[in-house]
């Protein structure tokens, strides 16, 4: 008797603890979303969780045509997967799967990105409205590996988890066991610590079959259970959209004690306080599996009203992240919301890459073809990343990290790290052909404006053969209304397409040995050139820097 009333003492006192945690977290969590915002994201992201994103990214792609998404080579050429990563201050995993999907998708119309805008602005003005988000998308959380699309496949594809009645009767034995308790006390207490041994040494082999289903079932009713915390529906954008979810999130019926006793299972539980004291309760009494038999029923007809209101938390929560991103770039030399046109052009003033630590703002305007010329490490490479950003992130997220800019509805493609490929047996050649090659089928084929980054075309063979077939490649480009920024070493090219390609340059100065850039953007061809310098730099013998420049200089004076 008395340890029943003992266990119950305890009980009251976790509960209580329990609430006491609870508000301290809030508390947490509202500090968190405060001072993470405009600072960039320190999150980092497991091998299982990237798996993850890439075949939800797959899943969203199937439905896309070729210049409506970002290629895999050009995500990675133009650094945006550091982008990503510097902006997922998302606080679900439905916002982060959302960001992710977003910043490969550039089909977005023009009235798409304005209500993205839209919406965006309110949460970067507001800091109110952007902590009672915050915490609602708090209860939904971060998944481990899969997405809730993944673990709802699972779900309805399984017939039964397991047989309830068992659990159920184990369940039944602690009352007959209690009651006992009062007739034979040893024997009651005896029986308790049986049924005890039974139930904690079977859980963990049941649960382990059951926990994909669990997962899932406690995102699900984390979903659910974020209609209770949504800060209230204003007349704005965002308040029309965090109405509609309000209403959305009504219609998934699993509010029920099965669903809150799941809510803090399966491997993606937090465990916070009440998390822990749900994982004491299941060991004992089984809850969790009990209820997630009865749930699997229900998730069935709730399939589209659930992955509707993931997608809406998910959009929510994207656009949380980028208002951050925003007030991030204010720190880095400002941000502003993109023009576009209806003309094949692009105009950047004070363009930047955020992840550089002190970027050197230049300008950028093409409305045909512009070759860069400049020694090595001089800023071609990053001035090119520079402007397909920035475009990228104004036809996706409307958030340029420049001062202006104006620029077509483009199909974006890069040729700017092409590596060999061992595994595939592939020459850096051959690689660095296909990798053009389906920038000139795009010129072809996929219907809207195209702009490419080419770095130093076809370096791969020897110097006749790179300098004819770049300029015709070149040409061929220009010739079908391709925006081109292509950088190179060749100077004969900068003659030869002077017809159809403005030339640019950047340079550097040398001093007491040192290779100082300037990294601004210069009109004209480069004229120098610092490897033989760089080669000082780095201390090479003496004798191969005067090799070096005997041999340089016999080669321009043939050259001339």
């Amino acid at each position: 008797m008395y340890g029943i009333f003992f266990i119950v003492i305890i009980l009251i006192l976790l509960i209580l603890s329990g609430i006491r945690m609870s508000k301290e977290e809030s508390a947490k969590i509202t500090s968190f979303i405060r001072d993470s915002f405009g600072k960039a994201s320190s999150r980092k992201l497991t091998e299982a969780r990237k798996n993850s994103l890439k075949k939800n990214l797959d899943m969203f792609l199937r439905d896309k045509k070729e210049g409506e998404y970002l290629d895999d080579l050009t995500w990675s050429d133009t650094g945006m997967e550091d982008i990503f990563l510097q902006m997922d201050n998302c606080l679900s995993s439905a916002g982060e799967e959302f960001l992710y999907r977003q910043l490969h998708d550039i089909s977005g119309s023009p009235d798409d990105i304005s209500k993205t805008d839209r919406i965006v602005s309110e949460l970067y003005e507001h800091e109110n409205l952007r902590i009672g988000l915050g915490k609602a998308l708090n209860e939904l959380g971060f998944v481990k590996d899969k997405s809730l699309p993944e673990y709802l496949d699972k779900i309805l594809s399984t017939e039964r988890i397991l047989i309830p009645f068992f659990h159920i009767l184990c369940d039944i034995l602690y009352i007959l066991a209690i009651v006992l308790t009062f007739i034979k006390p040893v024997a009651g207490v005896t029986f308790i610590f049986v049924i005890i041994l039974l139930q904690v040494s079977s859980y963990f082999s049941f649960k382990r079959k059951a926990d994909e289903c669990l997962s899932g079932f406690s995102m699900i009713s984390g979903l659910a259970s974020m209609g209770k915390v949504l800060p209230p529906a204003k007349e704005s954008e965002t308040g029309r959209l965090i109405g509609d979810l309000s209403e959305e999130l009504k219609k998934i019926r699993l509010k029920t004690t099965f669903s809150r006793v799941v809510i803090n299972s399966g491997s993606n539980a937090t465990g916070g306080i009440f998390s822990i004291l749900f994982t004491y309760i299941n060991l004992l009494f089984h809850f969790d599996l009990i209820a997630a038999q009865f749930l699997l029923g229900k998730i069935g007809s709730e399939k589209e009203t659930i992955l509707k209101a993931y997608e809406q938390t998910g959009y929510l929560d994207m656009c949380l992240a980028v208002s951050s991103y925003r007030a991030f770039l204010i720190g880095k030399g400002g941000f502003c919301k993109p023009g576009f046109t209806g003309e094949p052009s692009i105009s950047i003033k004070e363009g930047f890459n955020s992840l550089l630590d002190n970027p050197v703002a230049n300008d950028a305007f093409n409305d045909g073809g512009v070759l860069i010329t400049g020694s090595n490490a001089s800023g071609k490479s990053t001035f090119m990343r520079m402007i397909a950003v920035n475009a990228i992130l104004a036809q996706t997220v409307s958030t340029c990290p420049c001062k202006e800019y104006n620029g077509a509805n483009f199909g974006i493609y890069s040729s700017i790290a092409v590596n060999d490929s061992i595994l595939k047996g592939e020459s850096y050649f051959m690689a660095e052909i296909r990798s053009l090659k389906r920038i000139v089928d795009a010129s072809d084929k996929i219907g809207k404006p195209v702009i490419c980054f080419i770095d130093e075309i076809f370096k791969g063979t020897n110097t006749a053969e790179r300098i004819a077939a770049a300029n015709a490649v070149l040409h061929y480009l220009r010739e079908r209304n391709v925006i081109v920024f292509a950088a190179t070493h060749d100077h004969e090219l900068t003659t030869l397409a002077a017809d159809l390609y403005e030339n640019v340059h950047f340079s550097e100065r040398i001093e007491g040995g040192d290779v100082l850039f300037t990294y601004k953007l210069e009109k004209g061809p480069s004229v120098s050139t610092n490897a033989i310098a760089l080669l000082r730099k780095n201390g090479f013998p003496e004798e191969v820097i005067a090799g070096s420049e005997k041999l340089a200089s016999l080669l321009d004076s043939k050259a001339l």
